[in-house]
């Protein structure tokens, strides 16, 4: 009880904190836009930009002052494509996809993102040029990428020949739905059994909890539903791996645009206490026990409880995750509500409910334990074994620029997703239940948008592009051969300067 107590306090006080820093920063925005004309006219253009509207019987259109430029433009306020600034917030509740979407890329570069979830069409190019907050800046182009433009071709192609809509049929089919309520069903059955204080009631929480993600994945990747809102409330399919707003930033935005970039993808910093995972990170004392298998796999156990708690209090501490991720949602009531919220049920269901109702404390114990690293470990053996391995690892951004490679290739966003990413087991229908389909992850982060439960039927042609382009599609034969190799390079990391 004293436990629970202190932790709802802390939400409270954080919530509290939150709230009067929205709340002055709102006060202090909305007194510049009342501010009287010859006031305006006085006052610093960093923190004023007037529009100049012009209105006619059949347009109205807005362009930037000429006396203000486009960078004392509020930051939040924008939403920057191949380094082209835009407006977007008229736009957002218009978004097909949900706001949601849009408002992640909300103050940054979405390049990546607006590329990506968008690969089968041309329409969402013509909608953004409204938008467009300097019209002396030449408009969004597609990338000069070669390679991901005849592999987007040939995938609609394919999936048009397979029956599948690329638009309209790239979300959830009925058999996936059935899938989702099924694990649904059987994790609300294992979480009774878990809080009250049942060892095995915990073990199967822990393992349907991970395969829920699935769910989660396929939302927080606007995959699960053409609605909107179907994803904003699947994306807590996460919440038993990790804080579902958390997963937004840290994820679909940050770890999809800057795969294995170590100054940008969150995920390679995710262990730095117990595991070396990249040769930027210092050599530690701790670090040379990665050697050993069990060491590492008593590492992942602890993944879990670090993603839902101890990593989003960090991030809502200092605004940032890892210095690298803004959290925007800072600002949004009701998302940073969410945030705190997700901490609160988590520590509750897991760690303080069991206590409550056991008649004794080891057994509450033994449920708590059984459930973190059950959860923990199945999300660390299946998701860090996708990037984390010497090939993949030299394969990201600032690596690809400096090689002798064509530059087709080295300035391939898509050739990156490729060559930083890995299959396993990609023909087995077990592994991609088992491990929520991540066995294909270098399909999945060429066509996020796309749900899991379709990917198999792209892998062909996307192997085939990239062996006729040169690109190093690298797919194991086996989780078993796909581990090994993530361990044979924490192994190196152990003793390498």
């Amino acid at each position: 009880n004293w436990i629970l107590g202190w932790v709802i306090t802390k939400a409270i006080r954080l919530m509290v904190a939150s709230f009067i820093s929205t709340t002055a920063t709102t006060n202090k925005s909305n007194t510049i836009t009342n501010l009287t004309k010859d006031q305006r006219a006085t006052a610093p253009t960093k923190e004023i930009v007037t529009l100049k509207t012009t209105t006619t019987k059949k347009t109205k259109t807005k362009t930037l002052n000429d006396s203000a430029s486009s960078n004392s433009y509020s930051n939040s306020n924008k939403w920057t494509v191949h380094g082209v600034q835009y407006d977007l917030r008229d736009f957002v509740h218009r978004h097909p996809g949900g706001k949601e979407a849009v408002e992640l890329g909300r103050g940054r570069d979405c390049t990546a993102m607006f590329e990506s979830y968008h690969p089968f069409t041309n329409q969402h190019r013509l909608v953004l040029q409204k938008y467009q907050l300097d019209p002396k800046q030449k408009p969004a182009k597609t990338v000069d990428d070669p390679f991901y433009e005849v592999l987007k071709q040939r995938v609609e192609k394919s999936l048009i020949q397979q029956g599948i809509d690329p638009v309209k049929g790239r979300t959830a089919p009925l058999s996936r739905v059935a899938y989702y309520v099924f694990i649904m069903a059987c994790l609300s059955v294992s979480g009774v059994a878990h809080c009250r204080g049942s060892i095995l009631g915990s073990f199967f929480f822990g393992v349907f909890g991970w395969l829920i993600g699935s769910l989660g994945h396929d939302a927080g990747h606007m995959a699960a539903s053409h609605r909107g809102w179907i994803n904003d409330i699947g994306v807590w399919g996460m919440s038993l791996l990790c804080n579902p707003m958390q997963w937004q930033h840290q994820h679909t935005y940050a770890h999809h645009s800057h795969t294995n970039e170590f100054d940008h993808d969150p995920d390679l910093h995710h262990f730095h206490l117990l595991l070396r995972v990249h040769r930027r990170i210092k050599n530690e004392d701790v670090f040379k026990y990665q050697q050993y298998a069990p060491f590492v796999f008593f590492a992942y156990t602890f993944v879990v409880f670090g993603s839902c708690f101890w990593i989003p209090l960090g991030m809502i501490q200092t605004g940032f995750l890892y210095g690298m991720v803004e959290w925007t949602d800072r600002n949004r009531p009701l998302r940073a509500f969410a945030m705190y919220a997700h901490m609160v049920w988590y520590v509750s269901i897991i760690m303080i409910v069991p206590f409550l109702v056991c008649t004794t404390w080891y057994k509450a114990l033994a449920s708590v334990i059984v459930h973190m690293w059950t959860s923990g470990l199945l999300f660390g053996i299946f998701s860090q074994v996708n990037h984390l391995n010497e090939s993949s690892l030299d394969a990201d951004s600032k690596t690809r620029n400096n090689s002798n490679r064509s530059h087709m290739l080295k300035n391939s966003w898509a050739a990156a997703q490729v060559e930083t990413s890995n299959n396993f087991a990609s023909g087995s229908h077990l592994w991609h239940i088992l491990s929520n389909g991540l066995n294909l992850q270098i399909e999945h982060h060429l066509f996020p948008g796309l749900n899991h439960s379709h990917l198999w039927r792209i892998a062909p042609v996307v192997e085939e592009t990239c062996r006729e382009f040169g690109v190093n599609y690298k797919c194991y034969k086996s989780w078993g051969e796909v581990m090994n190799a993530t361990l044979k390079w924490l192994d190196q990391l152990a003793v390498e300067d």
